[in-house]
This record gives C-alpha cells, sequence and structure tokens, in this order.
C-alpha cells in the first residue's frame, strides 16, 4: 500500500509539473502577443507621427493642395508630402497638372480653397469631408444632425453630430459621424441606375419541372400585408436565392395558398432565369390578392442544373384587414427604393422597391422602410400625415434618441405611400426595434406599425 501511495505520490507532482509548464506556455505566448500588439501600435503611432509632422511642416497653400491630392490621387498626395523642398513640391504639382484639362484645375483648386475654409479648421489629416468633397464636389443634399439631449425613461441619451451627403447625379450616400474634432466616413451606399440588382426573371407560366434531388436549395422569404381595396388584401412574397453560377441554369417556382381548412385556393407555377448577373443573391418578388382569411403558403424552387430543390411553409394571417379595421399596412424593411427600374414586378408608386427577406444587416450600413396608409382624412383632395421612426434597442427596450425621424407629407389622395431611408450611423451591433407611428394631422388619428432588425460587425 505505501508502495502505491509513493507511486500516486510521484504521478501527481509529474501532472503538476506538466500542469505549471503548460501555464508558463500559455503565459508566455500571451507576452509575446501583447508584445507584438504594444510594437505594433508603437510603430502606428511613429509612423502617424511622421506624417503629421509632414504635413504641418507644409505652408498653408501645400497643405490644402496635399490634401486636396488626397482626395484624387492618394498614391501623388504622398509622392508629395515626401518631397524635401518647396521647389520640388512646386514642381511636381505643375507636372501633375500638365496632360490635363485647365478647367480641371481650376475646380480642384475651388474645391481645396473651400473644403480647408469649411471642413480644416480643426483637424484637416483627419476629416473624411475634405476629400469626398474634392473629388465630388458640392452635395446635392447635405444633412446635418444637430447634438441635442432627451429624457427617455430617466436616461439622457446624446445625439453625435453626424453629416449626410447625398450626390443625385453619381447616386452615392455619405454617412459622417463626428469623432473627436474631425468627421469620419462610415458608410457609402448607391442609388439609381449605377445600382443593378440579379433578379429571377418569369420565362414560363402554369408549369414546372420534377427532379430526384440530390441536394437541398437553400433561400430565405419573407411576407408583406397590404390592403387593396375593402376585403381585399395584397400580400407580397419576397424570395432571395444565392447562386453561384447561372450558366444553364433554370429555376422552377411552385407557390401553393391553403385556407384555413386547408383546401388549395391559389397555385401559382413559373419557370425562371437569372437576369443581370453571373452570380450573388438574386431577387424575387410575387403578389396574391387575397379575402382577409388565414391562409398556409407553401413555397418549393427546384434547381434543375444542380438538382437541388427546397422547401419553405409560412403561416399568414390577413384578419386584421377584414372591413378596412387595420389601416396601416406591415412595415418592410427594404434593401432599395429608388426612382430607377429593374423589373415591372419591384415597381411600386414610390419608385423601384427591392425588400429584403433578412433583417440582420452591417453596422452603419443604411437600408429603407416602406409602409402604407389608409383611410386618412383629406382636405381639398389632400392629406396631411405627419411619420415618426423610433429605435428601441430590443435588449434594453430603451429608445436609441439618436435614431428618431420625424417628416411631415402632404400629398394627393386619403392613400399614403411611405418610403423612408433610414441611417444607423454609429449604432451598435445588436437587436432593435422600429415602430412607425403615423400621425393624421386633419383627423388626430394615431396608426402604427413595428418591425425588427439586427446590426451585427462585419470584417
Amino acid at each position: 500500500m505505501m508502495r502505491h501511495g509513493s507511486s500516486t505520490s510521484l504521478q501527481e507532482h509529474i501532472n503538476e509539473a506538466y500542469v505549471n509548464i503548460r501555464r508558463n506556455k500559455v503565459r508566455n505566448k500571451g507576452l509575446k502577443i501583447g508584445f507584438i500588439v504594444l510594437t505594433l501600435l508603437f510603430i502606428y503611432c511613429a509612423v502617424a507621427n511622421i506624417f503629421a509632422t509632414r504635413y504641418y511642416r507644409l505652408l498653408e497653400k501645400e497643405r490644402k493642395i496635399f490634401l486636396g491630392l488626397q482626395g484624387i490621387d492618394s498614391l501623388a498626395a504622398t509622392e508629395y508630402l515626401n518631397l524635401e523642398s518647396p521647389t520640388e513640391r512646386s514642381e511636381y504639382y505643375e507636372n501633375f497638372w500638365q496632360d490635363k484639362k485647365e478647367e480641371e484645375r481650376q475646380e480642384f483648386e475651388e474645391r481645396i480653397e473651400y473644403a480647408f475654409r469649411k471642413f480644416g479648421r480643426y483637424a484637416p489629416l483627419s476629416d473624411d469631408r475634405i476629400p469626398i468633397y474634392v473629388k465630388y464636389g458640392p452635395p446635392s443634399k447635405r444633412e446635418e444632425i444637430i447634438p441635442q439631449k432627451k429624457m427617455v425613461t430617466k436616461t439622457k441619451e446624446a445625439v453625435k453630430p453626424a453629416e449626410i451627403w447625398t450626390y443625385r447625379k453619381h447616386g452615392i450616400i455619405f454617412d459622417f459621424i463626428r469623432i473627436a474634432r474631425a468627421y469620419e466616413l462610415i458608410a457609402q451606399s448607391e442609388f439609381g441606375d449605377r445600382v443593378i440588382i440579379p433578379y429571377l426573371k418569369e420565362v414560363a407560366s402554369d408549369t414546372c419541372f420534377e427532379i430526384e434531388p440530390t441536394a437541398l436549395l437553400r433561400f430565405n422569404i419573407a411576407t408583406g400585408r397590404f390592403r387593396q381595396k375593402k376585403n381585399l388584401t395584397r400580400l407580397e412574397v419576397y424570395i432571395t436565392l444565392e447562386i453561384e453560377d447561372t450558366t444553364d441554369l433554370f429555376i422552377s417556382r411552385i407557390i401553393r395558398i391553403f385556407d384555413k381548412d386547408d383546401s388549395l385556393i391559389k397555385e401559382k407555377k413559373n419557370i425562371l432565369i437569372p437576369q443581370e448577373g453571373e452570380q450573388g443573391i438574386f431577387f424575387d418578388e410575387v403578389n396574391f390578392w387575397l379575402e382577409p382569411e388565414e391562409y398556409r403558403l407553401e413555397i418549393e424552387l427546384a434547381d434543375n442544373k444542380n438538382m437541388k430543390v427546397g422547401k419553405k411553409t409560412v403561416l399568414v394571417s390577413l384578419i386584421d384587414y377584414y372591413n378596412d379595421a387595420k389601416e396601416i399596412s406591415d412595415l418592410i424593411p427594404v434593401k432599395l427604393i429608388d426612382k430607377s427600374f429593374t423589373h415591372e414586378k419591384f415597381d411600386k408608386l414610390v419608385g423601384r422597391i427591392i425588400s429584403l427577406t433578412q433583417t440582420v444587416l452591417p453596422v452603419y450600413k443604411p437600408f429603407y422602410f416602406y409602409a402604407e396608409v389608409y383611410n386618412l382624412e383629406t382636405k381639398n383632395s389632400m392629406h396631411r400625415l405627419r411619420t415618426t421612426y423610433e429605435v428601441y434597442n430590443k435588449e434594453k427596450m430603451r429608445r436609441e434618441i439618436v435614431d428618431v425621424m420625424i417628416k411631415d407629407h402632404v400629398e394627393i389622395g386619403d392613400v399614403a405611400y411611405l418610403a423612408a431611408e433610414y441611417h444607423p450611423m454609429d449604432l451598435g451591433p445588436g437587436h432593435y426595434i422600429i415602430v412607425l407611428k403615423a400621425d393624421d394631422l386633419l383627423s388626430g388619428k394615431e396608426r402604427t406599425a413595428v418591425t425588427e432588425f439586427e446590426l451585427i460587425e462585419v470584417e
């Protein structure tokens, strides 16, 4: 027994020594990583310091030129900054414009004068508005978000200064947030003809093909409910499908709608082909006009080339729309709303609407919402409506004041078609609830619609 006990004690010492060795290795590894991080940080600070030193040795005119070159040719800007003497920099600048039009140079110099005077007062090296202004000129629309404080559930939340620049000619929107004393570009989005939307086009109706699947075809769906007229609801079905290669590809789509008695009341069969893209996410939309009842939708997609089939089932209730009881549609998160054209299936009164099937989005990235409001009071055939969009943090259930959007609408008719552009700005990752409050300014009646979205970090 003593011998056995000694053996056990020896084994314990060996195990303890092994654990200590492992701990020391982990500790040493952690120290090495920490050392590397500190070294990289030191190098970054040193480079930034050298960069700033070189900038501030320039004459004011040269600083403007350098900041302007950053907007149109970053390599030329670096080369210009690294030159040792004013004479060298002057020669470089003249050579830069030698083969270019005089009008371009004049425009450049007018822009750098304005940008430096307007945005270069405090932190010209860090302010992203300067290179954007020099490259694109004055925006078609510049929105400034002014800091304010509001009391919400006993918590004061401050709005960070921010700006949104829209260039209609270029179809680009830039979002800036003030960090310290400079404005940082945090998001860039596009609209108009430059945005090509891949979609699925119907090429044959009332037909489909049957295959023996060898794999699952994955796709996403969402729905939107809109009143068409009394006791008739427009149900929109949104589909997105990721395709790796569109060559020789056909998609069979079958949508069946069953009522609460499990009777088939509608069936739509189509053959689809991908358009406007060779790979990526492709969009599709199908509309049905239904009485306000409860339904079950069965959606089946089949890929003839890759022998894949996917099926989804969705339960939808339209009872709220019985006898016009519901006077506001669903609030639909949307990828894009603009005046361009992709296909008539995406065309509505406010323009092209590309609906999302998943409301998980990258932080900072702007997106849209769409809704319709019915039975509005009118005066001289015009309605007056005030919309307020309030964003709540779902986990904390508190209002994010920075994301309240208020707008007044004066339009013809008793129906409002609401397209809202939403900029999350520096709203952090998380789950959010957005509430649309539509106040009829003539009748005093308020209608509300609610939806959710999630913001995630993207590498």
